[in-house]
């Protein structure tokens, strides 16, 4: 039977393998400084693992499990582990490389250890996807792991409930190796024929870049997301699968879509099923002159379906509302420089715009990514014991606003998940890098 050691501030914790047993003995701990876990079943030990770090977000958590083990359990969040050589050597190269990749490619020396990172992606995701930080560099996908990483679900999620596509004329465009897709040559050649057959109308054009594994990455988003990926032509069941489902809840949202596929062969498999109208304009290779002319030729035949952008810099509202569920800018906005750029309204500078937006200032209602902190004069970075309440969908690494009495006071980056910031007793929870006014 589950059983329990309670002494001061540390709680031994054995699981039976009755999940019911397990289960309600679990929800009858108090809350402890230190949870002391074995690991005899992995599903049951990630099950009640993550039930009381979400309860008990100031606990800490150890773990008596095999050295192999060490890199998926550290992902996954778990704290401290037995003091063996072969457990300091995993958890120090898990330290200077603390990437999914790695835990990925150290999971594969272990069925055991292979055995928690499959159920970790699989039956857990939605659990551990939360304190996974959003990835500040590249990311490579090579094992077919990787494919179900809890931050390709959470974009899949993301795109398919915040995205709001512009126009009902939707162009599904392949994928370049370059990142973001704008700067390849590839996509420098789509986007100056749709330009010239659409002219003003271009910046209201929805564009969705398929590819794998994050199955669709809408045009005005491509700049949050950086990754390198084996690429051999062959697409899984899966892969199809992932980018028709998000193609479909994305023309959803839209009356009486039309979509034009300049896609290769090997990729219109995605159509198949899709609840519009659909022309294929690919003919052979995407880029050959028979297919950029269709593109063009069918584009202009449907531009009187695709209004004009009501306000300058579409995409970049568009960006905005997808990062803070409203556009964060006024009627008429500028934009300067090169790499990091910056946003004026008048001689205002309220924002700046590299990978994401980062406001400066603004008065539109912020409805996503907000962190309200109590009333006091913010000097340095955020502390959660300053927090009033967050977003519960921030995750680590996200941009967000803080406000203070319902005014926007400074932007950062979040260092924890929303839903942990006002339960934290101490640390910081948002990196401050520009405070208003």
């Amino acid at each position: 039977n589950a059983s329990l050691r309670e002494g001061g501030d540390v709680t031994t914790v054995f699981l039976s393998g009755y999940d019911d047993i397990d289960t309600a003995f679990v929800r009858s701990l108090n809350e402890s400084k230190l949870f002391l876990f074995d690991l005899r079943e992995e599903r049951a030990f990630l099950r009640h693992f993550f039930m009381l770090r979400k309860r008990y977000p100031n606990a800490v958590s150890y773990v008596d499990c095999p050295p192999e083990t060490v890199p998926v359990l550290a992902y996954a969040g778990v704290d401290i582990f037995p003091d063996t050589p072969q457990h300091r050597a995993e958890l120090a190269s898990f330290l200077e490389d603390p990437t999914p990749h790695y835990v990925e490619m150290r999971a594969c020396a272990s069925l055991c250890a292979k055995r928690l990172l499959d159920l970790l992606y699989h039956e857990f995701w939605r659990e551990h996807e939360p304190y996974v930080a959003t990835p500040d560099d590249q990311e490579l996908f090579i094992s077919s792991d990787s494919f179900w990483r809890p931050t390709v679900r959470r974009w899949e999620r993301e795109v398919s409930t915040n995205y709001v596509p512009p126009s009902n004329v939707c162009v599904l465009l392949p994928c370049s190796a370059r990142k973001p897709y704008s700067s390849s040559q590839s996509h420098k050649t789509f986007i100056a024929s749709m330009r010239k057959a659409l002219r003003s109308r271009y910046p209201s054009l929805t564009q969705l870049i398929v590819t794998s594994p994050y199955g669709v990455v809408p045009r005005e988003l491509e700049t949050l997301i950086d990754y390198d990926t084996v690429v051999t032509g062959r697409w899984s069941h899966d892969e199809v699968e992932r980018s028709r489902t998000m193609v479909r809840t994305i023309l959803e949202k839209m009356d009486d879509p039309f979509v034009i596929a300049q896609l290769p062969e090997n990729e219109q498999a995605i159509l198949d099923g899709l609840p519009c109208d659909v022309k294929v304009t690919c003919d052979g290779h995407p880029l050959s002159a028979p297919s950029m002319r269709a593109l063009e030729d069918t584009l202009r035949s449907v531009a009187d379906r695709i209004d004009t952008a009501a306000k300058s810099h579409a995409h970049m509202r568009t960006l905005s509302r997808f990062l803070y569920g409203t556009d964060v800018f006024g009627e008429d906005i500028r934009i300067k420089g090169r790499g990091v750029k910056q946003v004026y309204e008048g001689s205002s500078c309220v924002a700046s715009f590299d990978k994401t937006i980062r406001p400066f200032s603004t008065h539109a209602p912020i409805r996503r990514r907000w962190v309200s902190m109590m009333d006091f004069d913010l000097k340095g970075d955020l502390f959660c014991v300053g927090i009033e309440d967050a977003d519960d969908d921030i995750r680590p690494g996200d941009e967000v606003v803080i406000t203070r009495n319902g005014e926007m006071v400074a932007s950062g980056k979040a260092l924890l998940p929303g839903h942990m910031m006002s339960r934290m007793r101490r640390g910081k929870a948002v990196k401050v890098k520009k405070r208003c006014g």
